[in-house]
């Protein structure tokens, strides 16, 4: 990725982490009253197909949802990042109703911008389990439905013996593993919680020195988690900090792959549903998010959602047997703190940007 290209991407990251972009008045609808709707088995369903935007399940979900309910839908299935940049331009006049992504902190931003539908009645928060109850906002503005590793040690068994593949993430930092491939966190959303983790926990001097670290020693970055796939398998990169549903795919297709998930635990992303708060199908909306609360809805996207499906669901009840053996069961999640995320999201991203470029 350019220079160019990099310093756009992270600077619309900014503004929609900063909220910049906050919503004007005008646009397709007025401000929704969450408090004044109706539950989704009382309300009547608004015209017009419902718009929604997401990065995992595609069609998967669209059909079985309208196939359950009769409600029409018309998705825009998008990268993660392409998904926040399309809000942030619609920012003044939203065409999504609903949004499904990969990434709280992001939907946290959103919300602290006043961009999300809150207080409405939600009838199946209840089937939340307890540590997605932890998760959730209290004024239910995003609402997590599952958690996956954003990034497990994955190497390449053709360059590297499973003797002396890295266990730990400081591993990483040792130039003989180098280059490291990931996602640009700058660009891919489900990248930000790896790096939104780190600054975290360790804060923000020591997750500076880590990472420019690695870039120092030739940290290889792209666009999404399947070139970083592609480039591990065919030697490009030795070891990448890679998506564990990339990985179980790379493993099912005979590449030259295996993993480590690190004792000390994986940083996860959350994959959430958020309403538009000038959303003006309401009912409809409310709808989708009750139905992805189900554990039916949840076991039939991780059955047939493909990659998508392998997650740890937080509605409880759902069917997990379709999750791969490879998946270690009890690989423990490093979620960030959404506020955390959403305050740092903007300053990170450009921190990661600009320091990239000089490392090159």
């Amino acid at each position: 990725m350019s220079h160019t290209e990099r310093t756009a991407a992270a600077t619309l990251a900014g503004l929609l982490a900063l909220g910049l972009s906050a919503c004007a008045p005008g646009g397709q609808a007025a401000e929704t009253n969450g408090a004044d709707l109706l539950p989704s088995s009382e309300c009547a369903v608004e015209d017009g197909a419902l718009r929604v935007y997401l990065n995992p399940w595609g069609s998967t979900l669209s059909d079985r949802f309208t196939a359950d309910t009769g409600v029409t839908t018309e998705i825009a299935d998008l990268g993660g990042g392409e998904i926040l940049a399309r809000i942030a331009a619609e920012a003044n006049n939203p065409q999504w109703d609903v949004v499904v992504l990969d990434g709280h902190g992001s939907l946290e931003s959103l919300r602290e911008q006043g961009a999300l539908l809150s207080g409405h009645p939600l009838e199946n928060l209840g089937n939340l389990d307890e540590d997605g109850a932890a998760l959730a906002p209290e004024d239910g503005s995003w609402v997590p439905i599952s958690r996956h590793a954003a990034a497990v040690i994955a190497y390449n068994t053709d360059r590297i013996d499973p003797d002396e593949a890295p266990g730990r993430w400081s591993d990483l930092a040792d130039p003989a593993y180098a280059p490291i491939g990931m996602a640009d966190p700058a660009v891919a959303a489900p990248a930000y919680p790896i790096v939104s983790w780190f600054f975290q926990d360790l804060g923000r001097d020591e997750a500076e020195d880590y990472f420019g670290t690695l870039i120092d020693n030739g940290l290889n970055t792209y666009e999404k988690n399947g070139p970083v796939g592609q480039a591990l398998a065919s030697g490009e990169v030795p070891v990448a900090a890679l998506q564990e549903q990339n990985v179980y795919g790379l493993i099912d297709s005979g590449e030259p792959v295996d993993f480590v998930w690190p004792e000390e635990g994986a940083p996860g992303v959350v994959r959430a549903a958020a309403i538009s708060e000038r959303t003006p199908r309401p009912c409809a909306a409310q709808k989708l998010v009750d139905w992805l609360l189900t554990p039916e809805a949840m076991g039939h996207l991780m059955a047939e959602g493909g990659d998508d499906g392998i997650i740890s669901p937080l509605v409880s009840g759902t069917d997990t047997s379709s999750l791969p053996e490879t998946r270690p069961e009890d690989g423990e999640l490093l979620v960030t703190d959404a506020v955390f995320a959403a305050e740092n999201e903007a300053d990170v991203k450009n921190w990661f940007a600009e320091r990239s470029v000089q490392g090159r």
